[in-house]
This record gives structure tokens, C-alpha cells and sequence, in this order.
């Protein structure tokens, strides 16, 4: 999608060609949100934020930090589709708004953007690798406004990087589970949503941690 590259606000950012946060709001709120809410549609709204960035920086320069931040962009722009409002949102933070695209659906697309960032290497320094943590919030049941829903994205990125980093979260009270054909007792329910409570973090996020525990445990079946 082109943008003018003169408004009220610089529209890109010089070095990824993303857009620049205020612009990237501007437009959530000016015209991306009153079109899901005129036509009844799906939008969802996440934050990415690069871990582990601050060392890369600090052990390779800056030169070898703006080449990750170009190819975070680029891969970004080819997992994301070309409806994606995709913007460079600080430093080494990123985001979006993904039009017409359902919680689970934009969960299972920032999925397999955080695979992607996890095997992007730089051809001159193959030994920098990068991880990122994601949050994720939806309009309407996280927010109505361009406000709300970037503070629960944000939430949720916190959620993601205070709970172990490298994964998609979604706010702390969004309870739902992501995959849908898994079923539980209702005891198990019980003592989920219990556990959830007492350590301040949603079910979903908890039932993630579990099946990387079961993927961890059977990791040489799966390599067989």
C-alpha cells in the first residue's frame, strides 16, 4: 500500500520503509477501526518487541543491530498480508493491524513470524540470532478504540516477555484457548482457571507453556 510521503507527520521510517508509529495510529484510528466497526468485521492489533536486542548492539555495533531491525522488517512485510498496516513502532519494537483477520488467525500468522525471526540469519554474521515476544489484542472484545487496543496489545507483550519471552501472548484477561480442538474435564477447567488467578496470567498462556512441555519431553520422537 503507498502512503504520501508528506503529511501532518512523517509517514515511513527512513530505515525499514515501515511506517512510523504516529502514522501507523493515525491511520488505525482514522480509518482502519471505523471501517471493521461500519462493516461488523474482525481487526487485530500486536506489538512485537526484539529480546535479547540491547546485546546484539552492544556485541556486534550498531551496524550489525540496523541490519537485523531491516531483516525483522522485511520479514514482517512477507509473512503479513498486503492489507497489514505494518509499522516500525520504536527502537527495536514493531507492530500492526491486521484488517478483516480474526484473533485465532492472527495468532497463528505472528506464530509463524516468530518462527521466521528465530532462523533469520545475517549471511556476514551467522551468529547472531534473534528472538522476539509478541502481543496481541483484538478489536471489538479487547478494545473499541485505538487506544484500548494498542494498551492490551501492549499488556500483552508484557505478559509475553515477563512469562519467559520468545512467544505469542494475548491480554491477561483473555482466558481463550488458541487451538480449539483440545477438550478438558471441568475439573481441569476448575484448577486452570484457579492457577491462572493465583499467578496473575491468563489460561491460554498457561496451556501453551504445558504443550512445549509435552513437544520438549517426546523432542526425540519428533526428530526420528
Amino acid at each position: 500500500m503507498i502512503h504520501p510521503s508528506t503529511f501532518e507527520m512523517p509517514t515511513t521510517d527512513q530505515m525499514t520503509g515501515l511506517l512510523t508509529a504516529d502514522y501507523f495510529r493515525h491511520l488505525l484510528r482514522t480509518e482502519r477501526l471505523p471501517a471493521a466497526e461500519a462493516g461488523d468485521e474482525p481487526l487485530s492489533v500486536f506489538l512485537i518487541d526484539l529480546d535479547g536486542f540491547l546485546e546484539v548492539n552492544q556485541l556486534h555495533g550498531r551496524e550489525v543491530g540496523d541490519l537485523v531491525l531491516r531483516g525483522v522488517a522485511g520479514l514482517l512485510q512477507a509473512t503479513m498480508p498486503e492489507s497489514a498496516l505494518l509499522t516500525r513502532y520504536s527502537g527495536d519494537e514493531f507492530g500492526g493491524a491486521l484488517p478483516d483477520t480474526r484473533l485465532d488467525d492472527a495468532f497463528s500468522l505472528l506464530e509463524e513470524l516468530r518462527r521466521r525471526v528465530m532462523e533469520m540469519r545475517l549471511p556476514d554474521h551467522p551468529e547472531v540470532a534473534i528472538r522476539c515476544s509478541i502481543g496481541l489484542a483484538a478489536f471489538p472484545g479487547h478494545g473499541r478504540n485505538e487506544v484500548e487496543l494498542v494498551r492490551e496489545a501492549d499488556e500483552a507483550l508484557y505478559l509475553a516477555k515477563s512469562s519467559g519471552r520468545n512467544k505469542v501472548a494475548l491480554p491477561l484477561s483473555d482466558s481463550r484457548m488458541i487451538t480449539k480442538t483440545s477438550y478438558y474435564t471441568a475439573t481441569q477447567l476448575a484448577r486452570l482457571a484457579q492457577l491462572a488467578k493465583g499467578l496473575r496470567r491468563n489460561e491460554a498462556s498457561l496451556l501453551r507453556e504445558a504443550l512445549d512441555d509435552v513437544l520438549k519431553k517426546y523432542n526425540d520422537r519428533l526428530n526420528a
